[in-house]
């Protein structure tokens, strides 16, 4: 490994590769560094696709790229370490969280989605388990590895049960007759992986189907995912998967009818009658921090 990093900890691993804690001896900071034992697996594009995404974004609210190469026949990142907690650890402890943190948060997250749709970058997978709740008391929106990267047609496709929206559901389905991997754990997501000859044209019901006439607004489905999130983190209970299953939040004690009213807006099943933009849900989000 180069000699800018000193390894300190292993931190994760699976069949395609680690993630380690390491000291840039150079930037005199902790960073993460996540390395793919195996070029020719689909885990090399996964990390390819995680820095096209993030590269170009200069948010707080996102972690940073730092670095990517290949040395030995191993390819890795090196990204900014977020201290922390993800919050799907902090909700199934049975954490409870005050309107005021929660507008916070909102409003961050819609910072970032902002800074990040206007670099033509749609992150996809927005879950508790990849947000999280940082030292200082803010939040970071993390792992992009099945972000939508403008000029990167991805062949990565995912569905998180219950905060994935109802035409990525869709969308997941119509890509279905590629190969799917099993469901991860309790996190209940599924990915398909499309070669490269499968990217704009696939096979499903009715025959075969041109992706890029598929058309998501998938800025407009990351506003769904958010507000799907922060569903949970009010009712402590993650969304049912079919989006017209989804009850209206009950009048919470602490909480705000005009809180409720943005996360419903947000998930509505039909994306044109969400908020247009993140920008948009920002403010909606800042005029009842203006309120409170």
């Amino acid at each position: 490994m180069n000699r800018s990093y000193r390894i300190e900890a292993e931190i994760g691993s699976g069949g395609s590769g680690a993630v380690y804690l390491a000291w840039h001896t150079r930037l005199r900071k902790h960073v993460v560094i996540k390395v793919v034992k195996d070029n020719s697996s689909g885990a090399l594009e996964v990390l390819r696709n995680e820095v096209e995404a993030l590269k170009h974004i200069k948010c707080i609210y996102v972690p940073q790229v730092l670095d990517f190469c290949s040395e030995n026949d191993h390819s890795f990142t090196v990204m900014e370490y977020i201290r922390g907690e993800s919050f799907d650890k902090l909700l199934k402890l049975g954490q409870k969280f005050t309107e005021k943190q929660i507008l916070k948060w909102y409003g961050q997250l819609a910072s970032a989605l902002d800074s990040i749709h206007k670099n033509d970058v749609f992150h996809r997978d927005i879950k508790p388990s990849n947000i999280m709740l940082t030292k200082s008391g803010d939040v970071c929106l993390i792992d992009f590895n099945s972000a939508y990267v403008s000029g990167n047609n991805t062949g990565i496709i995912s569905r998180s049960m219950g905060y994935a929206s109802p035409e990525q559901y869709e969308f997941f389905k119509l890509c279905r007759s590629r190969k799917v991997s099993s469901a991860k754990g309790t996190d209940l997501i599924e990915t398909i992986f499309l070669g490269k000859g499968m990217r704009n044209t696939v096979s499903g019901e009715g025959g075969s189907h041109d992706l890029g006439v598929y058309e998501i607004d998938w800025k407009l489905s990351d506003i769904y995912s958010l507000g799907a999130t922060m569903y949970h983190f009010l009712t402590g209970k993650r969304p049912p998967v079919r989006a017209d299953e989804v009850e209206q939040i009950p009048k919470l004690v602490g909480y705000s009818e005009a809180l409720l009213r943005i996360i419903e807006h947000s998930m509505r099943a039909n994306p044109s009658q969400r908020f247009a933009s993140a920008k948009e849900l920002g403010f909606a989000i800042k005029n009842v921090i203006c309120f409170n």
